[in-house]
């Protein structure tokens, strides 16, 4: 492999809040879930499944609960973007990827009893690695795609028939972007990286985790 290639993939991915209504042909969505399936898990449980959905009034359906997810949100805070923000764009995307975990298969982690902090990874880590690779899959075929968690996770597991105990993480709206999207901002390297022993000067500050808070989607445009 091209390392060169590999990293234009990784450095070129944007995460695309706007889609165009081309439909998505079933054999790239294939090709999105095969790169998922070949990620990386603890102890190689792969505890992800994956519900496509294109039906239009399914999406519907989801997009409701969306709504009621921004409008409790609007209730709680108030920042720049949340005032323009209505999730619409999961909507546009004529296919929706709903990635699902099965908290099941964290006990199968060796640190099972040993670390709970460590054991989550078993779920929440092998999962996040399948998500990635499918947002790079989506990337090199031309498709766009994010990562949407604004939504009620009991209701679209009710709607799709995702059975207990089983957990909706999250959507991976995928579609043809109607956007162009520039390089967000990136800390560099050397500012997180740490030798031998962590450096302290390094840590942000409990300020700028506080400026963030006030402002989450400021870290999208600032140096965060």
């Amino acid at each position: 492999m091209d390392p060169k290639s590999l990293m234009e993939a990784i450095t070129t991915r944007r995460s695309i809040r706007s889609y165009k209504p081309d439909p998505v042909p079933d054999e790239a969505i294939g090709r999105i879930i095969e790169a998922g399936r070949w990620a990386p898990s603890s102890a190689n449980s792969q505890p992800w499944d994956v519900v496509v959905v294109r039906d239009a009034d399914m999406r519907q359906r989801i997009q409701e609960s969306v709504q009621r997810v921004v409008a409790r949100i609007k209730e709680l805070r108030d920042f720049p973007f949340l005032r323009t923000f209505t999730g619409g764009y999961l909507l546009e995307a004529p296919v929706q990827l709903v990635v699902c975990g099965d908290p099941r298969f964290q006990y199968v982690s060796m640190m099972h009893g040993v670390d709970e902090q460590v054991e989550l990874f078993a779920l929440w880590g092998s999962v996040s690695m399948a998500i990635q690779n499918m947002l790079l899959a989506a990337h090199a075929q031309g498709l766009g795609s994010v990562v949407f968690t604004n939504f009620y996770p009991r209701e679209v597991k009710e709607l799709l028939g995702v059975p207990d105990p089983l957990k909706v993480i999250c959507i991976l709206p995928v579609g043809y972007p109607a956007e162009p999207k520039a390089a967000p901002v990136r800390r560099p390297a050397e500012s997180f990286t740490h030798l031998e022993r962590f450096e302290r000067g390094k840590m942000r500050s409990d300020e700028l985790v506080e400026d963030a808070h006030r402002d989450p989607y400021g870290v999208q445009v600032k140096n965060y």
